[in-house]
Order: C-alpha cells, then sequence, then structure tokens
C-alpha cells in the first residue's frame, strides 16, 4: 500500500460536528504517528500533529473486505473496511488536545479503460488531438493555485490573461484550495495525476459525469479526481466555465488545426510502427492546453482487443525567437515535445525486453544524471535509459527528415539541452553512438534491432 504520510487528501472542513453524532472507535496518542496494518500488511502513519481535523483517505483495493488494526503506544482499535464504504474513527491528539476524524474509503482495482465495440469502430486507425472542456477545467484550477505561478502553467497569451480575469476571483472556492493542498503535499505526484485522469470525465448539463471509456487516465490504480468532481462541478457553475470554454471554442479549434498542421503527427507515427516493428496501436491521442506549461505526459491503454496511445502535453507556441531562426529549425522545435512523448508507447515496451541488461549497466546512475538536476528525478536504471533513447530517437528522426544544415542545428539544441539543463551527462556520447549504429545499421534492421547494440557501447563507457 501506498505510503499514508504521501496520500492523505486533505479536507478543508471541521470535524468536530460530524464526530459529535456519530459513535466511532478512539485511539489516542502523544505521538506523530501511530501504526496500522491493513490486511496484515504493515505501514507508518506519520503527520498525526500537521493534518487537519478531518481527513480522507481513499485507495485500490482487490477484495470486498480486508481488516484494518491501528496501533498507538496507548491504544488499538480493529475496524473491518469494506469496498465502496467510508469506515471511519478518530485519532485523539494528546499533543494539541484535539481529535481528527478520519475516513477510509476502499475502493476496488477497475480497468483503466473499457474500449467497447463502437468505441473502436469509432476509433480505429484514428489520430486524434483534442483540447476536451474538463481537462481545461483542471488547467484553470490549476492556474489559480500556488502552483500556477511556476512555469507549470504557460501565461505567455493573451488567453491566459483573459482567463485570469475572468476566474481570479475565485482562488478561495474549495475546489482551488483543495487542489492547491494536494499540489503543496506533493506536486510531482497530483499534478500529472489530476490532469490525466480529468481526461475521464465529461459534462452533462451543470453535472461532471464519467464519460464511460476511461476509469483513470494516469498511471495508479484509481482515479485521482473522482473524489473531488463535486467540488469541480460546484466551480464550474459559479464561474460560469462552460460559457468561458464555448466562447473561446474558436480560439480553441484553431490551435487544434495549427497543431495537426505543424507537427505531423501521422509521420511520427509511420516512423515509429517503421523502426518498432512489432508495436502498433489501433489509435494515437493527443491531448492538451493552452494552459500547460512544461509538464508533459503519456499512457497506452490496452482492452477488448483494441490498443491506444495517449500523449497529454503543451501547445508549441512560437515565440519572439522563432522569427530570426529557419522555417525547418522552427518546425523541429515545435514538434520535439510531442514526438518525445508519442515515442514513449514505442520505445518503452522494447526496453523491458532488455531489463536485466539495462539495470546492470545503468545501475550506477550517479554516472548518468546530475543531482539537482531534471535527470536526477530518472531514478531508476530503466527510467534514465528510456530518457536517454527518447531523446536519442528524437535525433534519428530529424535526421530522416530534415535537410542536413538543419537537422545540424536541432541536433546541437537537443543535445545542449539534455546535457547542460537537464543534466544527462554522457547524452551527446551517447546520441553519437545511436546516430553511429543507425546511419551504419544493417539492410532491414529497425531501431528495435539496435538496442542491444546501444546497450552494449554503454556497458564500456
Amino acid at each position: 500500500m501506498r505510503s499514508i504520510c504521501i496520500c492523505l487528501i486533505l479536507i478543508l472542513s471541521g470535524a468536530d460536528s460530524i464526530a459529535q453524532k456519530k459513535d466511532v472507535p478512539v485511539v489516542r496518542t502523544a505521538r506523530d504517528r501511530i501504526t496500522l496494518y491493513l490486511d496484515g500488511e504493515k505501514d507508518d502513519m506519520n503527520g498525526i500533529n500537521k493534518i487537519n481535523k478531518q481527513f480522507d483517505f481513499s485507495f485500490v483495493v482487490e477484495k470486498d473486505s480486508l481488516p484494518l488494526v491501528l496501533v498507538s503506544e496507548k491504544d488499538s482499535i480493529a475496524l473491518l473496511l469494506r469496498s465502496g464504504h467510508t469506515t471511519r474513527f478518530m485519532i485523539t491528539r494528546e499533543s494539541s488536545g484535539d481529535t481528527v476524524l478520519c475516513g477510509f474509503s476502499p475502493e476496488r482495482k477497475v480497468k483503466a479503460a473499457t474500449f467497447s465495440e463502437a468505441y473502436k469502430a469509432e476509433n480505429k486507425g484514428k489520430i486524434l488531438v483534442e483540447l476536451p472542456e474538463v481537462y481545461e477545467l483542471m488547467n484553470v484550477i490549476f492556474a489559480l493555485t500556488d502552483y500556477g505561478k511556476t512555469q507549470a502553467i504557460y501565461k505567455d497569451t493573451d488567453y491566459y490573461k483573459k482567463m485570469m480575469k475572468q476566474f481570479a476571483g475565485y482562488k478561495n472556492h474549495q475546489a482551488v484550495r483543495t487542489v492547491d493542498s494536494l499540489l503543496t503535499l506533493s506536486p510531482a505526484y497530483y499534478y500529472n495525476r489530476m490532469k490525466m485522469d480529468s481526461y475521464a470525465f465529461v459534462f452533462q448539463g451543470d453535472k461532471i459525469v464519467n464519460g464511460g471509456v476511461y476509469d483513470h487516465v494516469s498511471w495508479g490504480e484509481r482515479n485521482e479526481l473522482t473524489l473531488f468532481i463535486p467540488l469541480l462541478a460546484d466551480f464550474a457553475g459559479k464561474t460560469e466555465f462552460r460559457k468561458f470554454f464555448k466562447n473561446n471554442s474558436t480560439y480553441y479549434n484553431g490551435l487544434i488545426t495549427e497543431y495537426k498542421k505543424e507537427t505531423d503527427i501521422a509521420g511520427m507515427i509511420q516512423w515509429l510502427e517503421k523502426q518498432f516493428p512489432s508495436t502498433k496501436y489501433d489509435a494515437t491521442k493527443v491531448i492538451f492546453s493552452p494552459l500547460v506549461g512544461w509538464n508533459q505526459s503519456a499512457n497506452i491503454f490496452s482492452d477488448n482487443g483494441f490498443t491506444e496511445s495517449q500523449a497529454h502535453v503543451n501547445f508549441p507556441f512560437l515565440t519572439s525567437s522563432d522569427k530570426s531562426k529557419p522555417a525547418d529549425v522552427v518546425k523541429g522545435g515545435r514538434m520535439t515535445i510531442a514526438f518525445t512523448e508519442i515515442n514513449h508507447a514505442y520505445l518503452n515496451p522494447e526496453a523491458e525486453k532488455y531489463r536485466a541488461d539495462i539495470d546492470n549497466v545503468f545501475g550506477k546512475l550517479e554516472q548518468w544524471t546530475t543531482a539537482g538536476k531534471p535527470s536526477s528525478t530518472y531514478n531508476s536504471p530503466l527510467m534514465c535509459f528510456e530518457e536517454y533513447m527518447n531523446y536519442g530517437l528524437v535525433t534519428l528522426y530529424y535526421s530522416d527528415v530534415f535537410d542536413k544544415k538543419s537537422f545540424g542545428t536541432l541536433n546541437e539544441n537537443i543535445e545542449s539541452n539534455m546535457e547542460d539543463r537537464r543534466g544527462f551527462q554522457r547524452f551527446k556520447a551517447f546520441n553519437q553512438a545511436l546516430l553511429n549504429l543507425y546511419k551504419n545499421r544493417k539492410s532491414g534492421q529497425t531501431v528495435a534491432d539496435l538496442y542491444p547494440d546501444i546497450i552494449d557501447w554503454a556497458k564500456k563507457q
């Protein structure tokens, strides 16, 4: 079970009135943690003295019911948790003289996506670029949080100014405050998951409901947004978000059209399918918001004989410096983010085949990444190798589709970004070795065939 100290969902309301109405078990402690045993598995519930007077904790289980035992230095209580139900207990904090009301809500594990025959028929063979309504609502709420002050939100557009003019007055709405508390608790965990999981929902009048295809879109076992959908719906109603979204539909459609034209996703997929012949998807979706800044993500889904890859990306807005660059250099720069997310659906499954070798060769991460830089977040040998290959594939693809001069400029930018800014300290050497293998490959060889060779090269470094 994921650590409780990370997954407390803070609810910004008092617990006293609820506690008085219900006869719930109590565990006392003078310390900052208690021990719990969930279905016999031991874990620590940390940070007791820092949480609000009420919190709810939702998690995924594979059983209809399971026992929970909580043990402090003074008490112990035993409870039976049931899937789909909230079980409440209280913690008396003797150090502060107050009580916390807790609610544990197990959810049965369900598959991420359900692809019906109708869905398969409608989407097979398609490349879809989308800017969904609930997805944009989630990004508006992100923009109103403290996290929204960072570069995670793209601000250099008239659209951002228009959005803030309409919604800034609602920064204290409970939806914003709750999302802000979660992002404060763990931005690396909650930002991508809440953004991606919002894609599972659609508007139905003033209500927000599950769209019937995805249970969850991010990488976990449940939808991190489900508990907060009533808050999002209330925010949308009070701020007239649906009217705002409709009024900006021409802008959104223009961005979608421009994205399709400038990124050539079809060309990317054609190249990737040729280079990774054992991997193919029935549909590809690119989902974006004009408010998304630097944080990108991807996932793949399989159900009922149908596979789908998704890339959740930003929009490649032109910058003032782009005006002085050659057209192909600008085009390559705008294509990079889309390609680096889409290609994970191809390069990652291939990397899994060589996981034992990768774990051995890239085991000393300090030789491949740099502490204090973005590369340090790729904290496993497999993740590290996949990110080296990720941008290595950009080099290979661009070497095929751009002229020599444009490719030289683009590749120099890629290598500088990966080594100097992101801290992948051996990327340039890795990239040149991979490019050399690709240019000198035997007839019929693909990039997938080169994995053993590039891993062997890395082993010798």
